[in-house]
């Protein structure tokens, strides 16, 4: 007799601009991995910037793309994903999170990752009440943004969790920031990006 396992695996979602990548992304990642069970992570760069935001400092969707890349290469958990970039354009999460659950139908569940400071913002995004029914949402504490609450897993309706991780005070403006003024991004950003973004006169 065959006996077919129908549990599904749970796939994360984190997407960003990744302008650049940098560590504490890398943390976050690794820290949903390991406590929330997941397959693996998908890291999606976006396509662009909201519709409502002008910002032509942006960097060009293959470049951020090609550093995603570079910074997990090394992790066969980590899988970066073209999607939002191939599209030219800023794409709404919700509609990401459903390519995603058509992609995966029927064999994955689509977990979307977030940093804490985002929570409060979703309700406001395209469809973000529609988004917080139809998808389970991992918060992840950063500075300012810490919680307490344990960890529990989606369940019985239950679409946001809470989850506790090393906080990195990192971020993406930081290392433009200190690129511009000439100061060294090592151990701000993988070795591989790192290079990537000398080559290329990035944030200059």
């Amino acid at each position: 007799m065959n006996v077919t396992n129908t549990k599904k695996m749970r796939i994360g979602l984190y997407g960003g601009g990744f302008d650049p990548i940098h560590f504490g992304h890398l943390i976050l990642m690794q820290t949903a991995i390991e406590t929330l069970d997941l397959e693996k992570v998908i890291v999606m760069p976006s396509g662009g910037v909201a519709h409502y935001k002008v910002d032509p400092t942006f960097t060009p969707g293959s470049a951020r793309y090609d550093m995603a890349c570079l910074a997990t290469e090394s992790n066969p958990r980590l899988e970066v994903d073209s999607f939002e970039v191939d599209q030219g354009r800023f794409v709404y999460t919700i509609n990401t999170l459903r390519h995603l659950q058509g992609k995966y139908s029927g064999i994955a569940e689509i977990i979307l990752l977030v940093g804490g400071d985002w929570k409060d913002k979703i309700p406001t995004w395209k469809n973000g009440e529609q988004l917080i029914k139809e998808f389970p949402i991992a918060v992840f504490s950063r500075p300012g943004f810490e919680h307490t609450t344990d960890l529990t897993l989606p369940s019985s309706g239950e679409q946001i969790v809470y989850v506790n991780m090393p906080l990195i005070d990192i971020s993406s403006s930081m290392i433009r920031e200190r690129v511009r003024a000439s100061l060294s991004i090592e151990y701000y950003a993988p070795e591989p990006v790192r290079r990537y973004i000398e080559g290329k006169h990035l944030y200059r």
